[in-house]
Protein backbone atom coordinates (compact mmCIF):
# COMPACT_ATOMS: atom_id res chain seq x y z
CA UNK A 1 0.00 0.00 0.00
CA UNK A 2 2.91 2.44 0.92
CA UNK A 3 4.17 2.07 -3.13
CA UNK A 4 0.62 3.19 -4.12
CA UNK A 5 0.47 6.34 -1.82
CA UNK A 6 4.47 7.22 -2.59
CA UNK A 7 3.15 6.74 -6.80
CA UNK A 8 0.27 8.45 -6.66
CA UNK A 9 2.03 11.51 -4.73
CA UNK A 10 4.83 11.43 -6.95
CA UNK A 11 2.84 11.29 -9.81
CA UNK A 12 0.74 14.29 -8.88
CA UNK A 13 3.96 16.35 -7.37
CA UNK A 14 5.37 15.70 -10.62
CA UNK A 15 3.02 17.02 -12.72
CA UNK A 16 2.69 20.19 -10.48
CA UNK A 17 6.57 20.77 -10.99
CA UNK A 18 6.19 20.24 -14.91
CA UNK A 19 3.62 22.56 -14.69
CA UNK A 20 5.84 25.36 -13.25
CA UNK A 21 8.55 24.75 -15.24
CA UNK A 22 6.50 25.07 -18.16
CA UNK A 23 4.54 28.36 -17.39
CA UNK A 24 7.58 29.94 -16.47
CA UNK A 25 9.73 28.80 -19.77
CA UNK A 26 6.68 30.13 -21.74
CA UNK A 27 6.70 33.71 -19.91
CA UNK A 28 10.44 34.22 -19.20
CA UNK A 29 11.08 34.96 -23.28
CA UNK A 30 8.88 38.13 -22.41
CA UNK A 31 10.99 39.36 -18.94
CA UNK A 32 13.11 42.20 -19.62
CA UNK A 33 15.43 42.92 -16.27
CA UNK A 34 18.28 40.66 -16.08
CA UNK A 35 17.59 39.92 -12.14
CA UNK A 36 14.10 39.00 -12.95
CA UNK A 37 15.39 36.77 -15.76
CA UNK A 38 18.12 35.10 -13.88
CA UNK A 39 15.53 33.90 -11.03
CA UNK A 40 12.72 32.64 -13.12
CA UNK A 41 15.41 30.86 -15.16
CA UNK A 42 16.70 29.27 -12.30
CA UNK A 43 12.97 28.25 -10.54
CA UNK A 44 12.18 27.22 -14.08
CA UNK A 45 15.13 24.92 -13.75
CA UNK A 46 14.79 23.74 -10.77
CA UNK A 47 11.20 22.54 -11.00
CA UNK A 48 12.22 20.51 -14.18
CA UNK A 49 14.65 18.52 -12.15
CA UNK A 50 12.47 18.16 -9.70
CA UNK A 51 9.76 17.13 -11.52
CA UNK A 52 12.27 14.66 -12.97
CA UNK A 53 13.25 13.14 -10.11
CA UNK A 54 9.95 13.12 -8.48
CA UNK A 55 8.71 11.04 -12.28
CA UNK A 56 11.63 8.59 -11.40
CA UNK A 57 10.21 7.90 -8.23
CA UNK A 58 6.94 7.58 -9.61
CA UNK A 59 8.36 5.10 -12.22
CA UNK A 60 9.86 3.08 -9.71
CA UNK A 61 7.17 2.65 -7.18
CA UNK A 62 4.36 1.81 -10.26
CA UNK A 63 7.10 -0.62 -11.00
CA UNK A 64 7.75 -2.25 -8.10
CA UNK A 65 3.77 -2.15 -7.07
CA UNK A 66 2.78 -5.68 -7.06
CA UNK A 67 -0.91 -5.17 -6.87
CA UNK A 68 -0.98 -3.25 -10.53
CA UNK A 69 0.16 -5.30 -13.83
CA UNK A 70 3.25 -2.53 -15.34
CA UNK A 71 6.15 -4.33 -15.69
CA UNK A 72 9.65 -2.32 -17.17
CA UNK A 73 8.42 -3.54 -20.53
CA UNK A 74 6.03 -1.06 -20.59
CA UNK A 75 8.60 1.73 -20.93
CA UNK A 76 10.15 0.21 -24.15
CA UNK A 77 6.79 -0.96 -25.45
CA UNK A 78 3.77 1.11 -23.76
CA UNK A 79 0.79 -1.12 -24.63
CA UNK A 80 2.07 -4.05 -23.32
CA UNK A 81 0.80 -2.67 -19.83
CA UNK A 82 -2.13 -5.17 -18.11
CA UNK A 83 -3.29 -1.69 -16.48
CA UNK A 84 -4.81 1.10 -18.91
CA UNK A 85 -2.53 0.50 -21.85
CA UNK A 86 -3.71 3.57 -23.24
CA UNK A 87 -3.28 5.42 -20.36
CA UNK A 88 0.52 4.22 -20.01
CA UNK A 89 1.32 4.81 -23.61
CA UNK A 90 0.60 8.49 -23.00
CA UNK A 91 2.97 8.62 -19.64
CA UNK A 92 5.92 6.54 -21.50
CA UNK A 93 5.47 9.08 -24.45
CA UNK A 94 5.42 12.05 -21.59
CA UNK A 95 8.50 10.42 -20.22
CA UNK A 96 10.19 10.01 -23.70
CA UNK A 97 9.67 14.10 -24.50
CA UNK A 98 10.66 15.35 -21.00
CA UNK A 99 13.91 13.57 -20.79
CA UNK A 100 14.54 14.83 -24.41
CA UNK A 101 13.76 17.90 -23.55
CA UNK A 102 15.84 17.89 -20.45
CA UNK A 103 18.90 16.73 -21.95
CA UNK A 104 18.50 19.59 -24.87
CA UNK A 105 18.35 21.80 -21.84
CA UNK A 106 20.95 20.39 -19.88
CA UNK A 107 23.10 20.49 -23.57
CA UNK A 108 22.05 24.08 -24.20
CA UNK A 109 24.88 26.22 -22.61
CA UNK A 110 27.94 24.05 -24.05
CA UNK A 111 26.15 23.79 -27.09
CA UNK A 112 25.39 27.42 -27.75
CA UNK A 113 28.48 28.33 -29.42
CA UNK A 114 27.51 25.68 -32.37
CA UNK A 115 24.84 27.55 -34.52
CA UNK A 116 23.19 24.18 -35.78
CA UNK A 117 22.22 23.39 -32.44
CA UNK A 118 21.38 27.20 -31.75
CA UNK A 119 19.23 26.96 -34.77
CA UNK A 120 17.12 24.60 -33.60
CA UNK A 121 17.14 24.40 -29.79
CA UNK A 122 14.14 26.14 -29.37
CA UNK A 123 12.42 22.95 -31.71
CA UNK A 124 13.93 20.41 -29.86
CA UNK A 125 13.03 22.42 -26.53
CA UNK A 126 9.15 22.23 -27.22
CA UNK A 127 9.27 18.12 -26.17
CA UNK A 128 8.92 19.70 -23.04
CA UNK A 129 5.54 21.36 -23.79
CA UNK A 130 4.26 17.93 -25.50
CA UNK A 131 5.16 15.77 -22.43
CA UNK A 132 3.53 18.07 -20.50
CA UNK A 133 0.30 17.60 -22.33
CA UNK A 134 0.98 13.95 -22.57
CA UNK A 135 1.29 14.07 -19.05
CA UNK A 136 -1.90 15.84 -18.43
CA UNK A 137 -3.70 13.12 -20.01
CA UNK A 138 -1.65 10.24 -18.87
CA UNK A 139 -3.03 11.97 -15.52
CA UNK A 140 -6.64 12.28 -16.50
CA UNK A 141 -6.82 8.52 -18.26
CA UNK A 142 -4.24 6.47 -15.90
CA UNK A 143 -4.61 7.30 -12.62
CA UNK A 144 -6.64 6.06 -9.40
CA UNK A 145 -8.02 9.79 -8.23
CA UNK A 146 -8.33 11.25 -12.24
CA UNK A 147 -12.27 11.94 -11.18
CA UNK A 148 -12.03 12.88 -7.92
CA UNK A 149 -12.77 16.95 -7.24
CA UNK A 150 -9.22 17.54 -5.88
CA UNK A 151 -7.52 16.19 -8.24
CA UNK A 152 -9.77 17.29 -11.10
CA UNK A 153 -8.62 20.98 -8.78
CA UNK A 154 -4.82 19.81 -9.58
CA UNK A 155 -4.95 19.28 -13.18
CA UNK A 156 -7.49 22.31 -13.92
CA UNK A 157 -5.04 24.58 -11.78
CA UNK A 158 -2.41 22.84 -14.41
CA UNK A 159 -3.81 23.29 -17.07
CA UNK A 160 -5.22 27.18 -16.52
CA UNK A 161 -1.19 27.58 -15.52
CA UNK A 162 0.25 26.78 -18.36
CA UNK A 163 -2.92 28.27 -20.96
CA UNK A 164 -2.62 31.90 -18.84
CA UNK A 165 1.61 31.83 -19.20
CA UNK A 166 1.12 30.79 -23.59
CA UNK A 167 -1.80 33.49 -24.25
CA UNK A 168 1.27 36.38 -21.89
CA UNK A 169 3.87 34.64 -24.35
CA UNK A 170 1.44 35.13 -27.32
CA UNK A 171 0.04 37.96 -26.45
CA UNK A 172 2.82 40.27 -24.73
CA UNK A 173 5.54 42.33 -26.78
CA UNK A 174 8.47 40.31 -27.13
CA UNK A 175 11.68 41.86 -24.93
CA UNK A 176 14.17 42.31 -27.69
CA UNK A 177 11.74 44.25 -29.49
CA UNK A 178 11.18 46.62 -26.46
CA UNK A 179 14.47 47.64 -25.55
Amino acid sequence: MTLWYLARAAGVVTMIMFTVSAALGMVMSRIRRPETRFWLQYVHRSAAVTGLILLATHLVAVISDSYVNIGLSVLAWPFSSGYRPFAMALGALALYSLVLAAVVGAARGRLASFETFTKYWRKLHIAASVGWLLSIGHALLAGTDRSTPWMLAITVACLTAVGAAGAYRLNAAPAWRTQ
